[in-house]
């Protein structure tokens, strides 16, 4: 399976140095980041580093997809997809490799504990257990943006959301295609980050 790593991001400049240097100690391979129109121009120069731009701001799930897009074109089977802000550990990208090759999507579950803010932890739990109905599948973290995804499948779900929705409309339709899932437990991490995600509207 050839697999790469795919970066949405959006006004994270500062972290993008960091990040990629860790993600290349945990893996040599292809790194796809995928622009959404930043304020400044996210510049990172690298053999094994592409970086594609929106050029306004579209939406985590339109540039999720434009970059699982890319990879499709140049022969990947696979993305890893790591937010930008520092918040997903690149020392589990190998366990997201060894994963069985058969499940079409593997979802980094951090557990709900005391890191979280408390917040996040109610909104988590609820809509883990609102999506698993939905998807008929058992959804530990469905808010996790650390996932693994086989492109074919995911190209075939014909998704429709741009948006933070994205990422649960597709295992949402994953589930009702009987999509196979699996779960790798991993950090959790937060930073002062402000989320841009509306915990409820969303």
């Amino acid at each position: 399976m050839k697999i790469a790593i795919l970066i949405p991001a959006y006004n994270t400049n500062y972290c993008i140095p960091d990040l990629i240097k860790s993600i290349l100690l945990n893996y040599n391979g292809f790194i796809i980041i995928v622009d959404d129109g930043s304020k400044d121009e996210i510049i990172f120069n690298h053999k094994l580093v592409k970086i594609i731009r929106n050029k306004e701001n579209r939406g985590k799930g339109y540039t999720l997809m434009r970059g699982i897009k890319f990879a499709y074109n140049n022969g990947f089977d696979a993305v890893i997809t790591i937010d930008s802000d520092g918040q997903h550990d690149p020392s589990y990208i190998k366990k997201f490799i060894n994963y069985n090759k058969n499940i079409d999507i593997v979802i980094g579950a951090r557990s709900f504990c005391t890191k979280m803010p408390y917040h996040r932890r109610l909104s988590n739990i609820i809509t883990s257990k609102i999506i698993s109905y939905l998807s008929k599948a058992d959804i530990v973290d469905s808010q996790s943006g650390y996932r693994r995804y086989v492109i074919k499948r995911i190209l075939e779900l014909n998704l429709k959301e741009n948006g933070f929705q994205f990422e649960s409309e597709v295992l949402i339709s994953a589930g009702r295609r009987r999509l196979g899932f699996g779960s790798i437990p991993i950090s959790t991490i937060y930073n002062d980050e402000k989320s841009n995600i509306n915990n409820f509207f969303d």
